[in-house]
């Protein structure tokens, strides 16, 4: 293992790497060049993002923290106890921010007319209407749950990620306090309109709060406080077999809800007496599974809750408020199907400035309503609900056509749409798969079969995203669409793999390199080809945009290819590993991150080869889970035409003028916020009706 010479551990943190992405992302919403809706956008990411880091990665960080002692012997410097507190700090700096920036948009959205009041700043009239709305909208759906101030008698169950009003009273002449939680309806907008004001808005928790006493008539209300309870997100699935899988995951998905509670957000005016009570019935519901996970310690946030209620704000119809709108341009014309365009030669597609739609979306739709085409099969990790992609295979189905699927049903918070499309596929006479036993398949492949004449030709997709329209149209991607006889077989092949529920260990062909087998040791092995160049005094770079790298096995090979003279450049949006920039380490390596309108998902990877450049795109990023427990595909790009349109791409984001450059402590500083952007390039760029064939 390589060791960074001084105090310094070779790794960053991945747990802090992440939350320095959020970190990022909120610096978008607290830079006031960034259009008002979409800073209200971007807190609301933050809060999803916070959300599911609680949900995935803090019931293990806790388990791991009660189960060490505190030795730093790990990689990246911590104990498993130092990281937790590490990543507990973190957090609370977040959200504190996060809190603040919303009270600064909030006061910019009173320039425009929004004002969000407090029930203390209405009018008499105002109360009294919204008063009635409350008995008549708001009080009917609120079903009363006893919490008692006596050890012993459990919380009854709170849902995950509901937003609750504990309220505190007592009877006239009694000095009993009684305690009672009530889920704010889920069927209400968070944000109520005040009645004959203009652009006012209140939220649904101070009109409770202010009417709870009509909730107990002989009672005194001493106080209503809010607060949120989040879940872990685990399925425990009690079936280890992929012929149970599907029913396996639909039961485990109903039971997730139960899941012990990681976290309990609660408004500052809470009194501890009463957060204690919350917090301790919340861990006595979850003796006996999992208490290493439960929350331990409420967490204290000064101002609203769950901030994408924000994004709900009645703000004007004003174009300033919103980015432009942006032209995702068709590559294949009218009139002319995907298929009969791929005969004219392979076709790379940049997501979402060349449309998704048009473009894999129509491959799917040509193919389905094709009469000479006789087979579809695919891997669906994502495929959103609805999903025209899934849809189109319906079709293919019931008009008789061979469709085969594989259904992940393990995609992470779409089990259950997973679920439904699995058996909606097999209703209509297609062939499902449900996922592999131990492995998770990511990889984003399609192969259509067409009879042309006496013989059959194959299509194939092979993407970086999801086949989901919706991050079709929000995340950058890329697509290849190509015949050619070598690819297309590789991809079949791994497909009849698939099919037989199995991950095959052999070499595809095509040059296709395959995880959980090929693609480690073939991207090492391109690695020290870097290496081995350098050292024989020959040009030799490594150029790779991913979400994620925090694979130890590549960053090591990394910091010697280095420290053998390649120059590596990373683009890196999320987690990252790697220190950058260390003197005898890596000096010749610089990492940058995107963050911007678009969510950066496109993965590419370029070696220089000793000047025989070798480019690879797929679905692969590059931490342990990728390239160890899951099914991703990398492919290669051989036109010329293409090969200049990713040097294009990964030269336009390395030079990025609002890129965040990471510097060998961790830390990240932005080039130049407000300036021009790579996204904002190719949202404009014009490019060859075939994307550069």
């Amino acid at each position: 293992m390589i060791t960074v010479p001084g105090a310094a551990p070779a790794f960053l943190s991945p747990e802090l790497s992440l939350l320095a992405f959020q970190r990022r992302v909120l610096a978008l919403a607290e830079d006031t060049r960034t259009p008002l809706l979409e800073r209200l956008r971007f807190l609301g990411i933050v809060t999803s993002n916070i959300d599911e880091l609680y949900m995935v990665r803090m019931a293990e960080l806790r388990v791991a923290a009660a189960n060490a002692s505190d030795d730093p012997h790990h990689a990246d410097g911590y104990s498993a106890i130092t990281r937790l507190a590490a990543v507990e700090q973190q957090i609370a700096e977040l959200l504190a921010a996060q809190s603040r920036c919303a009270a600064t948009c909030l006061r910019e959205a009173e320039a425009h007319g929004v004002r969000m009041l407090g029930w203390a700043a209405l009018t008499d009239d105002e109360r009294a209407t919204l008063s009635d709305h409350y008995l008549d909208e708001i009080q009917p759906g609120l079903s009363p749950f006893a919490m008692t101030l006596s050890p012993g008698v459990p919380l009854p169950h709170l849902p995950h990620l509901g937003l609750f009003v504990a309220i505190l009273y007592r009877g006239e002449g009694s000095t009993r306090t009684h305690l009672t939680e009530h889920e704010l309806p889920r069927d209400l907008p968070r944000m109520l309109p005040v009645p004959g004001r203009n652009g006012a808005v209140i939220a649904i928790e101070e009109v409770l709060r202010a009417n709870a006493h009509l909730l107990y008539p002989n009672a005194i209300v001493e106080g209503a406080y809010l607060f949120r309870v989040t879940r872990g997100g685990d399925l425990h699935l009690h079936e280890d077999h992929a012929s149970d899988l599907l029913n396996a995951v639909a039961s485990a998905t109903e039971r997730r809800l139960h899941n012990p509670a990681v976290r309990v957000e609660m408004e500052a005016a809470m009194p501890p007496h009463v957060a204690a009570l919350v917090l301790d019935n919340l861990r006595r519901d979850a003796i006996g599974r999992e208490m290493e996970s439960t929350v331990d310690a409420v967490q204290v946030v000064d101002g609203l809750l769950d901030l994408r209620c924000l994004q709900s704000l009645p703000l004007p119809p004003d174009p300033s408020l919103e980015y432009p709108p942006m032209s995702m341009r068709g590559v294949v014309p009218h009139g002319l199907s995907m298929l009969d365009a791929l005969d004219g030669g392979d076709l790379l597609v940049h997501h979402p400035f060349q449309s998704f739609d048009e473009t894999v979306v129509r491959f799917f739709q040509d193919a389905a309503s094709d009469p000479d085409v006789t087979s579809i099969a695919t891997t669906l990790y994502r495929a959103g609900n609805p999903s025209p992609v899934v849809e189109a295979l319906l079709s293919a189905a019931r008009a008789g056509k061979a469709v085969f699927a594989l259904v992940e049903l393990q995609a992470r918070f779409d089990e259950e749409h997973n679920v439904q499309w699995a058996r909606a596929l097999e209703r209509a006479g297609g062939r499902v798969v449900y996922g592999l036993a131990g492995l998770k398949v990511h990889a984003k492949l399609a192969l259509v079969e067409r009879q042309s004449g006496e013989h059959a030709v194959l299509y194939a997709h092979v993407g970086t995203g999801n086949y989901n329209p919706r991050s079709g149209r929000q995340y950058t991607d890329l697509s290849l669409f190509s015949r050619d006889e070598s690819l297309t077989r590789g991809v079949g092949e791994l497909l009849h793999a698939l099919r037989n529920s199995v991950a095959t260990p052999d070499a595809l062909p095509g040059g296709i390199l395959a995880a959980p087998y090929q693609l480690l040791p073939s991207l090492l092995e391109r690695i020290e080809r870097e290496a081995a160049h350098a050292r024989a005094g020959r040009a030799a770079s490594i150029t790779i945009k991913v979400n994620g790298l925090a694979d130890r096995e590549i960053v090591n090979a990394l910091y010697c290819a280095s420290q053998a003279g390649v120059q590596v450049a990373l683009v890196i949006r999320g987690i990252c590993t790697l220190r950058p920039g260390v003197p005898g380490i890596s000096d010749t390596i610089r990492v940058v991150s995107i963050v911007g309108r678009l969510l950066e998902h496109s993965r590419i990877y370029r070696f220089g080869n000793g000047g025989h450049a070798e480019y690879l795109i797929g679905s692969a990023d590059l931490r342990p889970r990728n390239l160890r427990r899951r099914v991703e595909v990398l492919v290669p790009v051989r036109e010329s035409a293409h090969r200049e349109a990713l040097d294009e791409i990964l030269d336009r984001y390395l030079g990025d003028a609002t890129a965040w450059e990471l510097d060998g402590s961790g830390a990240y500083h932005q080039r130049s916020a407000g300036a021009a952007s790579a996204q904002a390039f190719f949202a404009t760029a014009q490019v060859p009706p075939l994307g550069g064939q």
